[in-house]
């Protein structure tokens, strides 16, 4: 599922899983009874080619493409456009005959042998100045893996049903098991496509107007910062006033008393700013300390080798949610064990476009879970301020932030409790999940699926006693 929403707090409804907070629901078993898109599906879309309500949506989208994207008709350059989940192709021949250069792709092998037999069809989803996902984006598993194809710069149209209210959602016809596998309100579908780098740059009602239900109708560009964006900006603020200097002030204590229970013989400082912190710890030249932060120009290079322990205090916030996974990976692989402080709250700085500094903020439960999975746990360190989270990640910290599973769940052979864990193996496309104990952290049998998971610790455990 999307790699971001399932950070999200969450709480489970039947067949859905409610983020109320971001308004999005998503089918809680993603691959649970899917629809089959053969041919069978591609009867059922080309019933809907040549009605009245057909005609009028493809002339609004064309509509509103010309006014974000110039057709030849009103310049010499021919302007390219790929229509993913194209269907029939009549949308293309729409766009084509408004003067634009559209080909589409699409999973259906009805649908592709229409696309190529009509030369309308393309191999590749790259290379396109736009790219539209009409009624495609909610049946994604993993929509992502098709919008990072669209280049900087370049221009996303989408129509995807929005709900009022996500506790409402069964009560829609747009409610599809198996078929439609996120629903979202209008302004938690914007929030999502701002993470993934799309800033909104219009929003239609044509698909309403031409006689349907529900469904908006979104332009979008892909011009948000992105991680390098950001690094250039912090580059400028540190370059032009004082700034990130206060991790010694605000954490000096906390951090040497975790120091003295670690006892490191070597540190590494990750986003360390202008900060003097981990010099604290040189002990006499018997511990190995280093520091890295890309927007410092001494410091931009990232030192070799493993570290005994990491710092990475007050930098998550700052990372732009799509770039979260990439900095933990980053401090994982450098050290097995980290200290981590992040705000909850909005910043006193800005950066230089104008937008608060702290530009990903989460709740605590929130990062206490996704620092957990990179590190195999992490406690929270209890601090003065309720808006500030510290946590000591490591494979040997318990996961207090893992909730259990019931208790019917037969108990590891140690006595422990079992919970629920997860693993994503980054050669492979799904998650891992598996019940591993609380108490001995020895894992079960993994599977693809949650439920999965727990039936094959149950008949592990049934197995044992027999």
């Amino acid at each position: 599922m999307d790699r971001l929403i399932r950070r999200y707090d969450s709480e489970e409804d039947g067949d859905l899983v409610l983020c109320e907070k971001h308004g999005v629901a998503y089918q809680r078993e993603m691959k649970s009874g899917r629809v089959r898109y053969d041919d069978q599906y591609f009867a059922k879309v080309s019933a809907y080619e040549g009605s009245e309500i057909a005609k009028a949506v493809n002339a609004g989208r064309c509509a509103m493409i010309a006014r974000h994207l110039p057709s030849q008709i009103s310049t010499t350059k021919w302007s390219s456009v790929l229509d993913v989940g194209a269907g029939t192709g009549a949308f293309i021949r729409a766009l084509i005959a408004a003067g634009y250069q559209a080909k589409g792709y699409d999973v259906i092998t009805r649908a592709k042998a229409a696309l190529q037999a009509a030369g309308l069809y393309s191999d590749t989803v790259y290379g396109c100045e736009a790219m539209t996902m009409w009624d495609t984006i909610e049946h994604l598993e993993e929509p992502e893996r098709i919008l990072k194809v669209v280049p900087k710069d370049g221009l996303l149209f989408v129509s995807v049903p929005i709900f009022a209210d996500l506790s409402r959602i069964r009560e829609s016809k747009h409610y599809r098991p198996g078929e439609h596998l996120y629903y979202w309100t209008r302004d938690g579908f914007i929030e999502w496509a701002a993470l993934h780098g799309f800033r909104l740059l219009e929003e239609s009602g044509h698909e309403v107007e031409a006689g349907r239900e529900d469904i908006a109708a979104f332009a979008f560009r892909r011009d948000l910062p992105d991680y390098r964006d950001h690094i250039l900006a912090y580059r400028e603020m540190h370059g032009s006033r004082h700034y990130g200097s206060s991790a010694t002030e605000l954490h000096f204590e906390a951090i040497a008393e975790i120091v003295l229970q670690l006892g490191p013989k070597s540190i590494i400082d990750y986003g360390c700013g202008r900060s003097d912190l981990i010099a604290h710890f040189w002990k006499d030249g018997e511990r190995t300390l280093a520091r890295y932060d890309p927007a410092i120009s001494g410091c931009k290079d990232m030192p070799e080798g493993e570290f005994d322990l990491a710092f990475c205090l007050d930098v998550m916030e700052h990372i732009p949610m799509a770039n979260v996974d990439r900095i933990l990976q980053e401090v994982r692989a450098k050290s097995g064990r980290a200290v981590f402080t992040i705000s909850t709250k909005l910043a006193r700085a800005k950066l230089p476009d104008g937008r608060n500094a702290h530009v990903t903020l989460l709740t605590r439960e929130e990062w206490t879970r996704w620092v957990a999975e990179y590190f195999g746990g992490a406690q929270v360190v209890e601090t003065k301020w309720e808006t500030e989270l510290m946590l000591v990640a490591g494979a040997e910290v318990a996961q207090a932030s893992r909730a259990p599973v019931a208790e019917s769940e037969p108990r590891c052979v140690c006595g422990g409790e079992m919970y629920l864990d997860s693993f994503r193996d980054p050669r492979k496309p799904d998650q891992e999940w598996f019940m591993r104990c609380r108490e001995c952290g020895k894992p079960s049998t993994s599977a693809a699926r949650e439920d999965d998971a727990r039936q094959k610790w149950r008949e592990e455990a049934q197995a044992r006693l027999s």
